[in-house]
């Protein structure tokens, strides 16, 4: 059993909750999995650097919609990719829904909840989709679900269909103009990802 403190905010102001979680040796050992690809994930080297972001939006009459995106290094996008895949991919053990389902079984009405809520929507919307969103062709820029065609089609799989939706917005923007919105969008992710590793580290650290 481990006790959780937590302040949140309601009608009344600043609370503070303790919350008392217990964990199965096999929940306490997924949570530790997670923590080591975590450790892995946070080697990569893209991460020495300010993280891609998109600098600006604008339209011109002569070249329509562009977008300017930092630079990167592409091969450091594949590494960070390769080492994100276990929190990505739904089916693996310890990925980022799974480990977080962990702590929302446990959770419910209380501020963990909550706190569990917005990483979820920052995992899922990332810090761009809330304030502003532009589709092309039907399909928006700015959405978890174009992310995944993106990596289900063109990074970690070659799905066909979803391999096509991205080629159109390569066409009407340019394979490099795509790859770094989609990379940018990916901080979100990121964010959320250590955010749950904090947690994660409470319940393991106690165990041990």
């Amino acid at each position: 059993m481990i006790n959780i403190k937590l302040q949140g905010t309601d009608d009344k102001g600043i609370e503070t909750e303790v919350i008392p979680l217990q964990f199965q040796d096999e929940e306490v050992k997924l949570l530790t999995q997670y923590l080591e690809n975590c450790d892995r994930l946070a080697s990569a080297n893209i991460f020495k650097e300010k993280f891609p972001f998109v600098k600006n939006i604008r339209w011109t009459a002569k070249h329509g919609m562009t977008f300017d995106v930092t630079e990167f290094d592409y091969s450091q996008v594949c590494e960070l990719l390769h080492l994100a895949r276990p929190i990505l991919l739904l089916q693996e053990p310890a990925s980022f829904k799974k480990t977080q389902a962990i702590f929302g079984r446990k959770s419910k009405n209380t501020f963990l909840a909550k706190h569990l809520r917005f990483l979820r929507e920052t995992y899922d919307r990332g810090e761009y989709q809330p304030y502003y969103q532009i589709k092309i062709g039907g399909t928006p820029l700015f959405h978890e679900e174009t992310i995944r065609k993106w990596l289900n089609g063109v990074e970690y799989h070659q799905d066909e269909e979803k391999a096509k939706i991205i080629k159109k917005l390569e066409e009407s923007l340019s394979e490099e103009t795509v790859r770094g919105i989609f990379v940018a969008q990916l901080s979100g992710v990121i964010r959320a990802t250590f955010m749950l590793a904090d947690l994660a580290k409470l319940v393991v650290n106690n165990d041990s």
